[in-house]
């Protein structure tokens, strides 16, 4: 992989880490509290909420970890050696588990009685369809980078 294009991904995902780090940090402790105040009878679900938003971002920091980690596999020429398929296995179940978590968030709302503002439902609806679609790509990523190894490795053993 040449230099040209894995800088500027690897300073972007850190740029992409640190503005989840400030959604996180910043942000939502003040929208949680302001929900709670523009409805204060849910006002229970506030800390739940957050934490599972927090939870969510975790996952796609952890992500942007592996994924950097990827492209240094990539990097060193190494994309199809069998630890590669255990970074690839973490992409997935941080794909996963983030999309279980905004899943839970909205029926937790749904069964709640409330959706929030309709832009937070219509946001969680994208980010569950986008979630499952991306994870499923990744899990199909991955088979193909299964059969690329064991095809590496026999050939490998032919030579």
């Amino acid at each position: 992989m040449p230099r040209w294009t894995r800088v500027p991904l690897l300073t972007l995902l850190v740029l992409i880490g640190l503005l989840v780090l400030a959604l996180q940090v910043g942000a939502l402790p003040v929208l949680a509290a302001e929900w709670a105040r523009e409805a204060p009878e849910f006002d229970f679900l506030a800390i739940p909420l957050a934490i599972g938003a927090v939870g969510a971002g975790v996952c796609v920091q952890l992500a942007l970890v592996v994924t950097g980690r990827l492209v240094q596999f990539v990097h060193r020429g190494r994309i199809l050696d069998r630890d590669a398929l255990r970074w690839v296995d973490g992409l997935v179940l941080c794909g996963a588990l983030a999309t279980a978590i905004v899943m839970v968030t909205f029926v937790t709302l749904a069964v709640a009685g409330t959706g929030g503002p309709p832009a937070l439902s219509i946001l969680m609806l994208t980010a569950i369809v986008g979630g499952t679609t991306v994870t499923l790509l990744l899990t199909v990523l991955r088979a193909l980078l299964r059969q690329a190894v064991a095809l590496d490795a026999e050939l490998r053993e032919v030579v």
